[in-house]
């Protein structure tokens, strides 16, 4: 895909995440393929964050948060994607959905891009105008639950946004224990 595609394929899927979600589908990238986008994306995941907690300036009196290692940031965003395919595979399969783990992994990787371009941007902001950062992540937060939400409807072919939000609902219930677990203060 050329860069000209790459930009108007993200800029069909935050105007209308169906049409995007359908043409990313008909793609039909191998394994091998999908599998190299996901640690592409997982490592510019943890490039970007890394860059936000060096260059995002903390407020005089406010304790930043302390840093991680980068492998373990890498370890942490490698199995919360892969966490939220396989719920989203499962759980939308319980629900009566049909998708495969490939439908799945190539919409959530895709979104994990476009996530990774958002937090570029965030982070730009950030450095230019502070006040209007909560803003931008208030938003970004918004526009990829309404793509994923979206994602997982065609990937499913539930015909219904309220099935995708019960997926993304149960995901995220049955992700707390799991994410508890990856978090270096937490209960392990």
């Amino acid at each position: 895909m050329s860069v000209q595609a790459l930009i108007s394929l993200a800029v069909l899927t935050v105007t209308s995440p169906a049409d995007a979600a359908r043409q990313l589908l008909t793609l039909r990238p191998g394994r091998e393929a999908l599998w190299l986008a996901f640690f592409l994306a997982v490592v510019l995941n943890g490039l970007s964050q890394v860059a936000v907690q060096q260059l995002v300036m903390v407020p005089e009196g406010d304790l930043a948060a302390p840093s991680q290692p980068v492998f373990l940031g890498l370890l942490q965003s490698a199995s919360i994607l892969l966490y939220s395919i396989v719920a989203f595979l499962l759980i939308g399969r319980f629900l009566g959905g049909v998708a495969s783990f490939e439908d799945v992994m190539t919409l959530m990787v895709w979104l994990q891009f476009l996530q990774v371009a958002a937090l570029l941007v965030t982070l730009m902001i950030a450095m230019a105008l502070p006040f209007l950062m909560v803003i931008f992540v208030l938003a970004s937060f918004i526009v990829s639950l309404y793509i994923t939400l979206h994602f997982i409807n065609e990937a499913h072919k539930f015909g219904s946004i309220l099935k995708s939000f019960w997926v993304i609902m149960l995901s995220a219930v049955l992700a707390v224990p799991f994410v508890l677990m990856l978090m270096p203060s937490g209960p392990v």
